[in-house]
């Protein structure tokens, strides 16, 4: 029986570990992580996130192109499929502003995504279709959003079905720790997002580093997911509002990677909330869904986001030939999370066949 540690309990570790066990039920499979979902730490990334998929490869990024594109076909089904994971299908609409298209030169095509022949019902607005004098360009597809915490007890629970098991444990300071977790397990599997690099034994030649967000969870509802580029002065700004199928939306955002922060930005906050009542009107509107006249908070949430140059990285370790890296999604945990799972899949199958070849 060959046993695995999957370190790490965020998005992308639950998901890898549901991936190897589909693709051999006979794996023995514990996931060891420091904070499991339902646990809150600015650190620990992915019960802060928004989220949707939106793929943010550009089109000659061919491999986080193949990295996003099996979690758009599996969050449609489980859209479809199984309400219990908490992912619903909305519009999903992207708007650029004058200032937007005037800094591209007018170049629309620098806006329009690589997955527009992929997705559902993409297509580029018609300007009867943009209500907003400051908007020059926009596009919508069928989309999806996934509530957080409703999805991730939904990983727990896939985990627990298929018999991989559970264990929290110290933060690792030396990437030997995880194979006294178990007895000497076979293979570790890296996950642990924005750790992975500070445990000492894992050299990375490529810059890893924390990049913040700021966004807001409140009680109003929006009809879909809607953003907005293009804020004069403000480069690391955006607005994003996604509705959330349990009630309630989730506004954003911002990307900072010099802010280590952990405090609100009330001018950030106050930004948003103008912006969302411009772009979103019905958020603040009596008439749909009975929303309260003005936006209601119910959390401030300050994550962040574990980005690596170049992107994910998912190898076998230079060094250590039992340790397989799983980690530098970015802003893209989510959606990348079954890509990058499937990818650990195909490097685990490799090496397994590499250890029956040399018997």
């Amino acid at each position: 029986m060959v046993t695995i540690i999957v370190l790490g309990a965020g998005v992308v570790g639950l998901t890898t570990a549901i991936e190897l066990k589909k693709w051999d039920p006979s794996l023995d499979i514990t996931i060891a992580a420091h904070h499991f979902p339902g646990d809150l730490d600015p650190f620990y990334t992915s019960p802060w996130a928004g989220a949707n998929w939106q793929s943010f490869a550009t089109g000659q990024d061919v491999e986080l192109q193949k990295i996003d594109k099996p979690g758009y076909d599996k969050f449609m089904r489980l859209a479809n499929n199984d309400p219990r994971a908490g992912v619903w299908i909305v519009d999903d609409t992207s708007y650029y502003t004058n200032y937007e298209v005037a800094a591209a030169k007018g170049n629309f095509s620098s806006f329009i995504p690589w997955y527009k022949n992929f997705v559902k019902g993409f297509k580029i607005l018609e300007e009867d279709d943009i209500p907003f004098d400051d908007i020059s360009f926009g596009t919508t597809f069928k989309g999806v959003v996934i509530s957080v915490p409703i999805y991730l007890s939904y990983l727990v629970q896939q985990n627990k079905e298929l018999g991989n098991k559970f264990k929290k444990v110290p933060y690792i300071k030396n990437i030997n720790e995880a194979r006294t977790v178990t007895d000497h397990p076979d293979y570790v599997i890296n996950a642990t997002g924005l750790g992975a690099t500070k445990i000492n034994g894992v050299v990375d030649k490529k810059e890893n580093f924390p990049v913040k967000g700021q966004t807001l969870l409140v009680k109003n509802n929006a009809k879909s997911t809607i953003s907005v580029q293009g804020f004069p002065g403000l480069p690391n700004e955006m607005l994003y509002v996604m509705p959330r199928r349990d009630g309630g939306s989730i506004i954003g955002g911002c990307f900072r990677p010099e802010d280590e922060s952990t405090e609100e930005d009330k001018d950030l906050t106050a930004r948003l909330i103008r912006r969302a009542t411009k772009y979103v009107p019905e958020l603040v509107d009596p008439k749909f869904k009975n929303n309260p006249a003005t936006i209601v908070i119910e959390r401030v949430n300050i994550g962040f986001r574990p980005f690596r140059e170049d992107g994910p990285r998912i190898e076998v370790d230079p060094k250590y030939k039992w340790l397989i890296h799983d980690y530098g999604a970015g802003a893209g945990g989510y959606q990348g999370s079954v890509g990058m799972g499937r990818k650990v899949v195909e490097v685990l199958k490799k090496e397994l066949g590499n250890v029956k070849s040399k018997i």
